[in-house]
């Protein structure tokens, strides 16, 4: 879920709304045990990181609560991960313990494999809140054991305005099957070659949002936060169809990192993709 502060009033609400959810998770037991909350250095991730443990232990002055722990990247040693899976299994002083990891991309993976079988069976009223500023560096077996949000700056969210509107009009000519408007969008994707990745990443992104919907999950994964639309595109295609445009994406990315051209590899891509709608 993108998340950030100061920059649209559609970014602001999103924001609100995420942190609502997981603060009444936290003040109503369903919180899950394990988050992972990526972004950059100027993200919210840490101030909510806090905000949600003071409400899980019951303190406002968290140095001073023996059921808090914050391992510093400086920590991350394999004892550090023994310790805690030592003392978490210990009873609490209140009602919760809660760990915060500041930089989990400094975990090796030793250390996350020694950390595995604790994210498996968590104690009761244990939570883990894993801060980075990109997940990619963690076992598939952390990420699956925990729900991700990804923090944005604001600088993040400036770029990705660029492209927004863009991206969801794009869904609506394949939605139509609008063979000019998909050309169209052909020509706005040379014109973002130096923000490529982005744009991929917001691909990506929606694509699997309107998939989760289809599922009839409640949980959004980053950007998306209109409900309105991921339902609108949900009931116009099928799994199918999602699950190839993902596969076509990704594909793309891989031939444009292998210095394919970069035209004619984004053409047909957007081709590709109407051939799956058709």
């Amino acid at each position: 879920m993108t998340m950030g502060t100061g920059i649209s009033l559609e970014t602001k609400n999103q924001y609100n709304s995420v942190t609502e959810m997981l603060i009444s998770g936290a003040k109503s037991g369903h919180l899950s045990h394990a988050l992972i909350f990526e972004g950059s250095k100027d993200s919210q991730k840490l101030s909510l990181a806090m905000e949600l443990s003071r409400i899980l232990i019951g303190g406002e002055n968290l140095e001073n609560e023996m059921d808090y722990s914050f391992i510093t990247k400086d920590e991350m040693k394999i004892e550090t991960i023994r310790k805690i899976n030592q003392d978490c299994i210990k009873k609490s002083y209140r009602g919760s313990k809660v760990y915060v990891i500041e930089d989990a991309m400094k975990l090796s993976i030793p250390m996350q494999n020694a950390f595995l079988k604790t994210l498996e069976e968590p104690p009761p009223n244990v939570y883990f809140i894993l801060l980075c500023e990109n997940s990619m560096p963690l076992l598939e077996t952390i990420k699956s054991r925990c729900e991700k949000y990804y923090f944005h700056s604001e600088e993040e969210i400036r770029q990705e305005t660029k492209y927004l509107s863009k991206i969801e009009d794009f869904y609506r000519v394949l939605k139509e099957n609008d063979t000019l408007g998909a050309i169209g969008y052909m020509d706005h994707l040379k014109e973002a070659k130096d923000d490529i990745e982005l744009v991929f990443d917001m691909l990506l992104d929606y694509t699997r949002d309107i998939l989760v919907t289809k599922e009839k999950s409640d949980y959004l994964s980053y950007r998306i936060s209109d409900k309105d639309f991921t339902e609108e595109m949900a009931s116009s295609f099928t799994h199918f169809q999602l699950l190839s445009i993902l596969d076509i994406i990704e594909d793309t990315r891989k031939k444009i990192s292998s210095r394919c051209n970069y035209n004619l590899t984004c053409e047909a891509m957007v081709l590709n993709i109407l051939e799956v709608i058709k």
